[in-house]
């Protein structure tokens, strides 16, 4: 009994002392040195002051579930940095705690003054009921405040809901699939975009080509498959500013392909989420021509030899798309497969859809790519090699894909096509090659995507929810001649 004493003596001696505190809003809490427990009460954000460095941990109950009391994710960033444009942050559930420390890969990204940052040793944990604010380095002063009184619906929430709204308005209506004649003028209006698309140079027949290259001036946002999943692409549309940095011209949204052809168990022949989809993709194309590109994917066909778990998807878009729409549109969709790029390239990344030509290239070679079937199959269909997959690319064919179109070894190579996984949405170095990375951005309950932010291209996942049932829900309650009166703020 005696040494157990001593030892834990000891422990408490070198463990920081607990307090609970409820600030007000003018208390600076001093935090250096001592654990704060602080109850949670409402949706409150804090303010934490680290010498220069400033960051916000704000509630993000998310829109659906906004007027639930149960306890809710809290993000933490910079806003000098989040508030400006497409930013990092870090994501704080209940349960688990969230650590400063410079061994975190792609933490720095989230900070303006990241020395001021790592210095602390400062963690934040939600148990629920509460957050509990450490810094056990007593001779640095770090400060948690109240950042305002506490809301009913966070300000997050209110923002997003305005996002949401300014997508209905450009879609035009309710998030339904359009109608034949408003579907196939939207088709042929981007087909025409595509003829003088931004970035996209012509092959030696003049058509578009297989290469797209991005501006270095804008903030890339690349998500991967989504296979018909609208909740996902309207999640990233609304997170993180990237509707406003589409409407300011500060960034590129990059889809990877395949993002048509549920996977849910059941749904496997349902093609009506599809046709949605591409009206979604296709309104956004036209709203912002050089700011919204599609990379073409194995899915984005009629192949009849497309199949999943036996359902040939192929062969039923085909059909559908003719029933529905008719033949002019199947037409147009066709030759937007055919203008559609299989790369994109900028100074920061290369990405398409599935794998690298498994042959030695040259970006001249890849501008003709449509001119040469093997390469269109291989980077629509490949995925690395496997011992359940032996035909596919290898860490060699990756080395020579980046020496034929003459970029380093450190710039990340980004794929769809094939998860590594059956329950993540993204995963780094895959098959052990650096700057190798999978996304897939199809998972029901969350969404994967890459952005970049000091030169540095950086995952992040955001949760996904129903937002377009309840979108359509406040749309229902719209007058024709005004639906922004109902989009709850």
């Amino acid at each position: 009994m005696t040494k157990k004493s001593i030892w834990g003596n000891i422990r408490n001696y070198f463990q920081p002392v607990q307090e609970t505190v409820t600030p007000n809003q003018s208390q600076k809490l001093r935090l250096s040195g001592k654990e704060l427990r602080i109850p949670l009460s409402g949706y409150q954000e804090y303010r934490i002051e680290m010498g220069k460095q400033t960051l916000i941990l704000s509630p993000d109950p998310g829109i659906v579930a906004a007027d639930n009391k149960s306890p809710c994710d809290f993000i933490l960033f910079d806003p000098e940095r989040y508030r400006s444009g497409v930013a990092h942050f870090q994501r704080l559930s209940p349960g688990s705690t969230l650590a400063i420390d410079s061994k975190i890969e792609y933490q720095e990204q989230v900070f303006s003054s990241p020395r001021d940052a790592f210095r602390r040793k400062f963690s934040v944990s939600h148990t629920g009921d509460s957050l509990v604010f450490r810094d056990p380095i007593s001779e640095l002063g770090t400060y948690v405040s109240l950042s305002g009184e506490p809301l009913e619906i966070p300000e997050r929430v209110l923002q997003r809901r305005a996002t949401l709204k300014r997508v209905l308005d450009i879609f035009g209506g309710p998030l339904e699939p359009l109608s034949p004649t408003d579907a196939i003028a939207a088709l042929k209006q981007v087909n025409a975009l595509l003829m003088r698309e931004t970035g996209h140079r012509k092959d030696a027949l003049g058509n578009p080509g297989g290469v797209l290259e991005l501006p270095g001036n804008v903030t890339p946002v690349i998500i991967g498959d989504l296979h018909a999943r609208i909740d996902n692409l309207l999640t990233i549309l609304s997170q993180n500013a990237v509707l406003d940095s589409l409407e300011n011209g500060t960034a590129a949204l990059v889809i990877l392909g395949d993002a048509v052809h549920s996977e849910e168990p059941g749904r496997l022949e349902e093609m009506e989420s599809s046709l949605l989809m591409m009206d979604l993709i296709f309104r956004l194309k036209l709203r912002f021509p050089d700011n919204v590109f599609y990379i073409i994917g194995n899915h984005d066909s009629f192949f009849h030899e497309l199949m999943k778990q036996g359902v040939p998807q192929g062969l039923l878009w085909e059909k559908h798309v003719a029933s529905s729409r008719g033949d002019e549109y199947k037409t147009e969709l066709q030759l937007f497969y055919q203008q559609s790029p299989l790369l994109v390239i900028s100074k920061d990344f290369i990405a398409c859809h599935a794998g690298p030509p498994r042959r030695k290239i040259s970006r001249k070679v890849l501008v003709d790519a449509h001119q040469f079937p093997d390469i269109v199959h291989d980077m629509t269909w490949s995925r690395l090699r496997t011992t359940a997959f032996p035909a596919g690319y290898t860490r060699s064919d990756v080395r020579q894909f980046r020496k034929g179109l003459e970029i380093g070894s450190d710039t990340p190579f980004i794929v769809g096509h094939y998860p590594c996984s059956i329950d993540e949405t993204l995963w780094l170095n895959v098959g052990r090659i650096n700057q190798h990375h999978v996304v897939i951005s199809s998972r029901p309950d969350r969404v994967g995507m890459f952005s970049c932010f000091d030169g540095q291209m950086v995952p992040q996942v955001h949760p996904v929810e129903a937002l377009a049932t309840w979108l359509n829900k406040q749309a229902s309650a719209a007058t024709p001649q005004d639906t922004s009166t109902t989009i709850e703020s």
